[in-house]
């Protein structure tokens, strides 16, 4: 049985007593019992269809926008807290969205998986194949002289034994740091 996320649609309706509109959320969107009950109390899809009174003033009349020129229109919508673009500037806009859309259907597991470690998502520290090997050699050789490590093999060794989730990504010093730290703790008790 396929397992449905969120089986209802989240509607927009408005109404004479709210004019801003409400979300609503029904089981069969447009097609539920629910939706065509709260149209036949006087909800509405667009606030177009509402009988409101004309008391929002903007201070310009019909007349003054038709005469006013383009310059001044934008400096009045953008006051009004819109974006104003250019038929030019909104094509490149698309553009440039157009050219990081990606179909993730098309994505591999495997280039999902270099992707997410390429963004340091992903822990791509290859694991020791055995724990003794880290709790021997390893460690004897991190005693001895810890920079002779590779960023790897420091990783692994720290989230073998403590759990650090260290990366290979980091910095030499940083692994060596959290893993002495880690050392002097489990010493400490």
């Amino acid at each position: 049985m396929e397992k449905l996320i969120n089986p209802k649609t989240s509607i927009y309706l408005f109404h004479q007593d709210s004019p801003k509109g409400e979300m609503f959320n029904f089981q069969d969107g447009k097609q539920s019992e629910e939706y065509e009950a709260m149209l036949e109390k006087g909800w509405v899809d667009t606030p177009a269809k509402l009988d409101l009174p004309e008391d929002s003033d903007t201070g310009v009349t019909q007349e003054q926008a038709t005469n006013a020129r383009p310059e001044d229109l934008v400096k009045l919508v953008t006051s009004y807290g819109f974006i104003v673009l250019t038929p030019e500037q909104l094509k490149a806009e698309a553009n440039k969205m157009a050219s990081v859309a990606m179909d993730i259907e098309k994505l591999t597991d495997e280039a999902l998986i270099a992707e997410a470690e390429r963004r340091g998502l992903k822990d791509s520290t290859p694991q020791l194949e055995a724990p003794s090997e880290v709790n021997g050699a390893l460690w004897q050789q991190f005693e001895e002289n810890p920079t002779s490590l590779n960023k790897e093999e420091l990783a692994a060794m720290g989230n073998d034994r403590f759990s650090l989730s260290l990366r290979s990504n980091m910095k030499e010093e940083t692994l060596i740091n959290k893993i002495t730290e880690a050392l002097n703790n489990e010493t400490s008790e």
